[in-house]
């Protein structure tokens, strides 16, 4: 038997139903399935026996009153909307499981098939229970219509295991009732790739992100670059803002490794039962609320790529010990696990804490320094550096100005002056975050001195030592701080500064004249004790751009 699908479409009359099936019956041929579209007319397949020609069926159903035309066609539109429905389920990267309310497999796509080890014929012959085996969630989803959401599960399935995230979503009816279900699935490999793929898309920090122009940062910044290339452990040392993650990220980048996950822990932010599990894992039921399946720890999740643990001078002598047992041995034991997994990754670790110090007060073990001290890289502070503060000062004003979406702002000279005098004992961070700050309450296009001393402590004991240099005489006793804005000013000035004499009753000068006199001296006598325009400012109160200005306009050197 052969089966065809011819197209009837025609103009609607009454009983051209019953008229079409008579065709059928007076031509003995059985009709297998109909369907009736607004579009497409009516479809019928039917099935012809071997040597059975439909030419004769055709030529009665298109003599029919009302028939239009009447042609062959490839496929029933319902097959049609199947086909599609399964071109689109296999074009998805997930797994997808449809199930009625009877649980049985209604849909399945290759995906899922590969992932589950079965065909779809056999799938198609399957519950749910069958396919996902113990007690699994689309089965709750099916009685109580509420959905889940990535939850992680293993199974094992014709001596197969299966690690695999899932979703699931009740279906239902347009009264709301619940008529099956639909569950995605993804393989955990899947989900491992994905993350792998977002930590190398986010952008690392290169060497040449790291700022500097001082001889002591270049030798540095060329050290790390020889270190990156090979695979030792290294240790950076500097105190806390300094950068030191930087240079991991740095030494990740142009190392071997660098095609592999480059994987962060703060050591001294979490609690030791807990950095231990984050570290090397757990095993399933190794403690209350641990997932289903053990978790991996970090160690296993940087294969192939870098460990970077900062504050590793926090860390307590018990994980101090299965640390050691980790690099010595480059394997891990998960807690609650009884075998060793081998792990391949570089430590980069970092401290701010004097570890030589610790050792000997006990509070650090020696052999774990050892094996963290294979190239011990030291960076130095801001203050060791100061050549180098104009440049980073000037590269973070441009990328907090970038991020809060403000026009860029420059620093003046006077102001890099004031800023590359401090000692910064935050170093870059503390830098950054008074650079934003004034970012954020500064409307202008440049950052003065003024704006410093108004919104920041930065500078004030600079200003107060450079106005207080002398020998202890009167102008040292007329130096004050402004309470509020931390500008100088100088008391009763009038005394030793303004000298007018008053001329005769018609003698006198245009007023002009009289104030551009007493601002020419008192501006000469404030300079020539505090020689700069910008202290010069501080004490009269005004910009160093004005006290510029009035010195071009008076002639003044």
């Amino acid at each position: 038997m052969r089966e065809f699908i011819v197209q009837i479409d025609f103009e609607d009359r009454p009983r051209l139903g019953y008229d079409v099936f008579e065709v059928f019956e007076k031509h003995g041929i059985d009709k297998i399935a109909m369907e009736v579209g607004s579009v497409d007319g009516m479809m019928i397949k039917f099935r012809l026996a071997e040597g059975q020609s439909g030419e004769p069926l055709l030529s009665d159903l298109a003599s029919l009153s009302g028939v239009l035309t009447v042609r062959f066609r490839e496929q029933m539109p319902y097959e049609e909307r199947e086909h599609e429905l399964k071109t689109i389920l296999n074009s998805v990267s997930e797994g997808i499981v449809a199930v009625n309310r009877d649980r049985k497999i209604t849909h399945i796509n290759e995906v899922a098939c590969g992932l589950f080890h079965v065909t779809e014929k056999e799938a198609l012959n399957l519950t749910a229970d069958d396919l996902f085996t113990g007690n699994p969630p689309l089965v709750e989803t099916l009685a109580t219509g509420r959905s889940y959401s990535l939850m992680e599960r293993k199974i094992r399935r014709n001596g197969h295991l299966i690690h695999f995230m899932t979703s699931g979503v009740p279906v239902l009816n347009k009264k709301g009732q619940i008529i099956g279900a639909v569950a995605t699935i993804k393989d955990f490999r899947q989900v491992q790739e994905i993350l792998s793929k977002m930590d190398k898309g986010r952008r690392l920090t290169t060497f040449e992100d790291i700022i500097c122009q001082s001889e002591e940062m270049v030798g540095l910044v060329g050290a790390a670059r020889m270190v990156a290339k090979g695979s030792s452990t290294v240790l950076l040392r500097g105190e806390s803002g300094t950068g030191k993650e930087l240079f991991a990220t740095a030494i990740h980048v142009e190392s071997p490794r660098r095609k592999g996950p480059f994987v962060a822990i703060n050591c001294g932010a979490l609690p030791d039962s807990l950095l231990e599990s984050e570290l090397f894992g757990y095993e399933e039921g190794a403690f209350t609320g641990a997932a289903k399946g053990g978790r991996k720890g970090l160690f296993e999740q940087a294969k192939g790529g870098t460990l970077f643990l900062d504050e590793i001078g926090e860390i307590s002598p018990q994980v101090q010990v299965r640390l050691l047992r980790v690099l010595q041995g480059g394997a891990v034991r998960r807690v609650g696990g009884g075998g060793e997994i081998p792990v391949d990754v570089r430590v980069v670790a970092a401290t701010n804490r004097n570890l030589e110090e610790m050792i000997r007060k006990g509070e650090f073990r020696e052999d774990l320094y050892y094996r963290l001290n294979v190239i011990p890289l030291q960076i130095p502070p801001l203050r060791e550096r100061r050549e180098d503060i104009p440049l980073i000062a000037q590269h973070l004003l441009r990328k907090i100005c970038a991020r809060l979406g403000k026009d860029e702002v420059r620093l003046t000279r006077e102001t890099v002056e004031i800023l590359s005098a401090q000692d910064w004992p935050g170093n870059v961070r503390q830098l950054e975050n008074a650079l934003e700050r004034l970012v954020n309450l500064v409307d202008a296009a440049e950052i003065l001195p003024e704006h410093l001393y108004a919104w920041t402590d930065i500078g004030k004991e600079k200003a107060r030592a450079a106005a207080g240099n002398g020998d202890g005489s009167k102008q040292g006793e007329r130096q004050g701080v402004r309470n509020g804005g931390g500008t100088l000013d100088v008391r009763d000035a009038r005394e030793d500064v303004l000298h007018v004499e008053i001329p005769k009753q018609g003698e006198w000068p245009p007023l002009k004249e009289i104030v551009a006199q007493v601002e020419k001296e008192v501006i000469t006598r404030v300079l020539e004790r505090y020689p700069s325009s910008r202290l010069a400012g501080q004490v009269l109160g005004v910009s160093n751009t004005t006290v510029l200005n009035k010195m071009r306009a008076y002639g003044i050197h």
